[in-house]
């Protein structure tokens, strides 16, 4: 096996439960080694405990969780599974994420993969603390909507995705305009992804046993809960498992070189005069091959 990838998850974990998803398939791949939380996006004190606690159960305090700036909204979905825990209890806290950023990767001796799975606001405000991190590490992003038609028709034609939408300013000076390598997993790809009820079932199974899964699966049942989610059985769209995989592999994902900018509206454009060349995951090529293999990850059984 090929020596773990050093990875930051760079994430606005505690509004939709996939980044939560994400952070448990990180934890349980021998692919990654993964070194930092970084949140963003909603309220990040918030975001900071629950990083805290459900790396302190998976027995990885060794992680750096880092709080990035807070913004007006602050869903609080998963706050009833942290409960009295406190951000002072967690040994390896930083309370400003870009400066966490620059520091690990400027001293890094080997390339850093950063997974920006929600707002580019922590990355962008790392590159103007300090540029020179484009030299040492790559950026895997979640974000935008390429040729809408690959999500299977879900998403409405030009549309504008969250991760893009809620600070496009950032996502424009982080990945477009710095020089960080982008490899980008645009609704595309992300979307339309779903664990059916055979699936969750396998996975909640393995909550005795492992910490890790039965925090997981804990967190999306309290999520489920509270936003009044409908579904039966199987799990929410589990848009940012995309990202972790893709860290680490390229199988069965399709890629193509494409100029890519956001505009004003937010949608991400193919625009070769303004555009950033990206190398852009446009379709799977076989997506229930991915169910199966994130079910088994998380399951342990590969």
């Amino acid at each position: 096996m090929k020596k773990a990838i050093p990875l930051i998850f760079d994430t606005d974990i505690g509004s939709d439960i996939d980044d939560t998803w994400a952070l448990a398939m990180a934890l349980k791949s021998p692919e990654i080694d993964l070194k930092m939380v970084s949140v963003n996006g909603f309220g990040t004190d918030y975001q900071a405990r629950l990083s805290a606690k459900i790396l302190s159960v998976a027995g990885r305090e060794d992680v750096i969780v880092a709080k990035g700036r807070s913004t007006d909204m602050d869903p609080r979905y998963q706050e009833e599974w942290i409960g009295d825990y406190s951000i002072e209890d967690y040994p390896n806290y930083k309370d400003n994420a870009a400066q966490a950023i620059v520091d690990y990767v400027m001293t890094s001796d080997e390339e850093v993969t950063i997974l920006v799975a929600g707002a580019s606001t922590n990355i962008a405000d790392a590159y103007k603390i300090d540029p020179r991190i484009a030299n040492k590490c790559k950026i895997v992003a979640i974000g935008g909507v390429i040729y809408n038609g690959h999500c299977g028709g879900w998403y409405p034609p030009l549309g504008s995705d969250w991760n893009v939408k809620c600070d496009v300013e950032s996502w424009n000076e982080g990945l477009v305009k710095s020089d960080i390598p982008v490899e980008l997993l645009p609704l595309d790809v992300t979307g339309n992804l779903y664990l059916d009820e055979g699936y969750y079932s396998r996975i909640k199974a393995c909550a005795e046993k492992d910490p890790v899964i039965k925090a997981l699966c804990e967190n999306f049942e309290v999520w489920a809960k509270n936003i009044e989610w409908g579904g039966q059985g199987g799990t929410s769209a589990l848009f940012d498992t995309v990202g972790v995989y893709a860290c680490f592999t390229k199988e069965n994902l399709e890629y193509q070189v494409l100029p890519i900018y956001a505009n004003d509206a937010a949608q991400t454009l193919i625009d070769p005069e303004r555009g950033k060349e990206m190398n852009v995951a446009l379709r799977w090529g076989d997506k229930e091959k991915f169910r199966k293999f994130l079910t088994a990850r998380l399951c342990g059984e590969i």
